[in-house]
């Protein structure tokens, strides 16, 4: 077993254990030295809903990601239908950490308009944020998603809805 594997292990470990002390010493563990493939550990506690401590820890280790290996994995996670119930919490990460996300706002332009209003809040942020780094292909995908979907936006978020259309047609 190499030293990875011993430590995926140990840290799988302690995050099962159910105890609220443990668990959270384990994420502290994980922020100062865990690797990308730890991540699905950190969200699996988040299905669990946990203790809200936990849970605020785990999304804020998140937040602090820095290591662009994690992109993938956290866009597949939000594309996942078993993130349904924290996807808005997971979404509020990408912006947080500053990992560059610009070759999948299209994956935040369908949670924008999938999602309730505070998803479609966190998703706009994401895309505001990094439309600017994004291919021209990118943008006119997402373009093309919001006018589709226009007719089918709630009442709730169809201003915000069309500042959204307004940003991306500014980046064309």
């Amino acid at each position: 077993m190499t030293a990875s594997d011993k430590y995926y292990h140990e840290i799988q470990t302690k995050l099962s254990s159910g105890n609220k002390n443990t668990i959270l010493a384990a994420l502290h563990d994980i922020r100062q030295k865990g690797h990308a493939n730890i991540l699905p550990l950190v969200v699996s506690l988040l299905n669990k809903k946990e203790h809200d401590e936990i849970r605020e820890e785990a999304i804020s280790l998140l937040g602090q990601l820095k290591d662009k290996e994690s992109v993938p994995f956290i866009i597949g996670q939000i594309k996942s239908a078993a993130t349904d119930s924290f996807k808005s919490e997971l979404i509020m990460t990408c912006w947080q950490s500053g990992l560059d996300y610009s070759e999948h706002i299209d994956v935040f332009t369908q949670s924008f308009i999938d999602g309730d209003f505070q998803t479609s809040i966190e998703a706009f942020s994401v895309i505001d944020e990094w439309i600017d780094q994004a291919s021209r292909d990118k943008i006119k995908q997402c373009k093309k998603l919001l006018t589709e979907n226009l007719p089918v936006v709630s009442t709730e978020k169809k201003a915000f809805y069309l500042e959204l259309i307004k940003l991306v047609e500014s980046f064309q």
